[in-house]
C-alpha cells in the first residue's frame, strides 16, 4: 500500500515532535529487534492517535530498549469515521478476526455487550484492545478505536446518545436492498450485531424502544455473526464513501 513507506509501523503512547525522542520496550521492543531485525539508521513509522503520522530513525538499540528519534512529520492526524460496533461475544478466534476486521474497514468504538442468548461472557478487553491496536499499524489508521468493557444491552441503550442512528441486523428484518432513512441522515451511528442464536423478542423490544433503532437485513441468507459484522461495515463505508471515512481531525 502506497502509506507504508517503512515496513515497520507502531502505535505508542509517547508525544510526537520533531526533535523528540522516543524509547520502544517490551512486545514491540521484541517485534523491531527479533522479528523485523531493525538496525541502527532505519526509519520506522509511529503515530499516537492525535499527532499524525512521524517518520523516526533508530539512534539506539540496547538491551532491552530501541530509542528512536523523531525526524519529520509525514501524516497529518485524521480519524477513522465515528461508526460504534456493538456485538455479542463469541468465540475467541471468530471474535478475534471480527475486531480486527472492522478495524480495518474503520471504526471508533468497539462496544460488547450482553444479549438474552449470548453465550460467551468471558472476554478479556485488554487483549481485545491490543488486536484493535495491531490491527490499525498494519491497514494504515491514525486513531486506534476504544474497547469498552463488556456489559448488558439494557444498559447501553439506557445511556444511548441522543442522534446517533443505531442499525441493528436482524434475519428477520425484510430485505428492502436500501440503507434505512434514519442511516442515510445519521452523521454518527452504530451497528449492533446478536449472538448465534440471533436476537430474541425480548431482545427486539428492547432495541425497537430506542427511537434511533432501525432493523436491518444483510440479505436471504443466515450469516455468522463475524461475517455480518463485516458485511454491515463494509456495506456503510461504502455508502458513506471514502471522503467521509477519512475525517481531519479537529
Amino acid at each position: 500500500m502506497s502509506f507504508r513507506k517503512n515496513r515497520a509501523r507502531l502505535f505508542v503512547d509517547s508525544p510526537l515532535d520533531q526533535g523528540t525522542t522516543v524509547e520502544i520496550t517490551g512486545q514491540q521492543f521484541h517485534y523491531l529487534k527479533n522479528v523485523l531485525r531493525i538496525r541502527s539508521n532505519q526509519s520506522v513509522s509511529l503515530f499516537n492517535g492525535s499527532e499524525g503520522e512521524w517518520k523516526t530513525i533508530v539512534t539506539e538499540i540496547a538491551t532491552k530498549k530501541i530509542v528512536l528519534f523523531c525526524e519529520a512529520k509525514t501524516r497529518e492526524q485524521s480519524n477513522p469515521p465515528d461508526f460504534w460496533y456493538l456485538f455479542a461475544p463469541l468465540k475467541k478466534a471468530r471474535l478475534d478476526f471480527a475486531v480486527e476486521k472492522v478495524t480495518e474497514i474503520g471504526v471508533s468504538k468497539i462496544i460488547p455487550v450482553i444479549t438474552e442468548f449470548t453465550q460467551n461472557t468471558r472476554i478479556s478487553t485488554k487483549r481485545l484492545q491490543t488486536i484493535a491496536m495491531e490491527a490499525t499499524e498494519q491497514c494504515g489508521g491514525l486513531k486506534v478505536p476504544e474497547v469498552v468493557p463488556l456489559c448488558p444491552l439494557s444498559e447501553i441503550l439506557h445511556e444511548w446518545p441522543r442522534g446517533r442512528a443505531l442499525i441493528y441486523c436482524d434475519e428477520m428484518a425484510k430485505c428492502s436492498g436500501k440503507i434505512p432513512s434514519a442511516v442515510s441522515k445519521a452523521g454518527k451511528l452504530a451497528i449492533l450485531i446478536g449472538p448465534e442464536g440471533g436476537f430474541s423478542q425480548k431482545d427486539r423490544e428492547l432495541i425497537d424502544t430506542l427511537d434511533e433503532s432501525c432493523r436491518f437485513s444483510l440479505g436471504k441468507r443466515i450469516l455468522r455473526a463475524e461475517t455480518a459484522a463485516v458485511a454491515a461495515f463494509s456495506l456503510i463505508s461504502w455508502y458513506y464513501g471514502n471522503s467521509y471515512l477519512d475525517q481531519k481531525a479537529s
